[in-house]
């Protein structure tokens, strides 16, 4: 029995026909984005065609046809073409979020969380990769972008109750940060501690970007696309607070996990699991008891 996927028969990855062969070519270049998928498709599909069978179908389960699946790992590639500054993935980011209901303000909330990690730099290579196409942007038809359920925005969920009429970091401010961090993932990470003792100041106003970035979509994307920057990183303590602010908001433990692997998927290979199988398993395990 035939099990197709955008063209290909994935019930045989022994064999590729020259129809199976166009007939995914075409439904690449159906959505008319960027090129780079078309020719990345077109040098599996010439040279590598059982591999370009089962990257089909291991692209199944993170992106199309799911609209679910295709918004968030939009949303996670976003990001990590941000950090590499790959401005053609940018590009194919915006395209793919817009026609999937996800107006450019909201893409650009996203933009802004980013830059967090990514910098100045990175709102360069965004400004290269659509700057000049923004005012051309209109709010899509089939509007709003599909989310999982249960998630949804709460823009009062960022904040901790920071002063930012004065630029210290007043008592007040440090009792309200650290009483967040307790109160919705259950402790103060080393880093903010670290942050607090040696340069304050920073820290109130980095929190301060933390806190305005995301307005209008779901909460729960930060610590989605957390997930997706320390799965690529390595980072063990990262993943601990991403995986915690995940499920305090709401994530399910199937879509953390789909945020690793499809991070693996398609930026680390299984090298990218070693850190969330020390952090993440411990955390998911000790939820799944209580």
């Amino acid at each position: 029995m035939e099990r197709d996927s955008e063209g290909l028969n994935l019930a045989n990855i022994e064999a590729m026909t020259a129809t199976e062969l166009n007939a995914n070519l075409t439904s690449v270049w159906s959505a008319r984005g960027p090129l780079y998928e078309l020719y990345a498709s077109s040098l599996m599909l010439d040279h590598a065609p059982r591999f370009a069978k089962l990257h089909r179908w291991g692209s199944d389960l993170f992106g199309r046809p799911d609209p679910v699946n295709i918004t968030l790992l939009a949303c996670q590639n976003l990001h990590s073409y941000m950090m590499q500054g790959w401005e053609t993935g940018i590009h194919n980011s915006f395209k793919t979020l817009l026609r999937n209901g996800m107006a450019v303000q909201q893409t650009l909330e996203l933009v802004m969380f980013n830059q967090l990690y990514a910098g100045m730099r990175g709102l360069g290579h965004v400004f290269r990769a659509v700057g000049q196409d923004l005012p051309s942007y209109r709010q899509p038809s089939n509007a709003p972008a599909p989310f999982p359920e249960g998630w949804g925005p709460d823009a009062d969920a960022f904040k901790c109750g920071l002063d930012f009429s004065t630029r210290a970091m007043t008592e007040a401010d440090v009792t309200n940060l650290t009483r967040w961090y307790e109160n919705t993932i259950g402790y103060v990470p080393k880093s903010i501690r670290f942050g607090l003792k040696y340069h304050p100041e920073f820290v109130k106003v980095n929190r301060g970007k933390w806190e305005v970035a995301i307005r209008t979509l779901p909460k729960q994307i930060v610590p989605y696309i957390m997930l997706r920057h320390h799965a690529i990183t390595g980072s063990e303590a990262g993943l601990r607070e991403a995986t915690l602010l995940a499920l305090a908001w709401g994530i399910t433990p199937e879509l953390i996990t789909r945020a690793i692997t499809a991070t693996a998927m398609f930026y680390t290979n299984f090298d990218g699991l070693y850190a969330p199988a020390k952090v993440v398993d411990a955390i998911l395990t000790q939820h799944a008891s209580t």
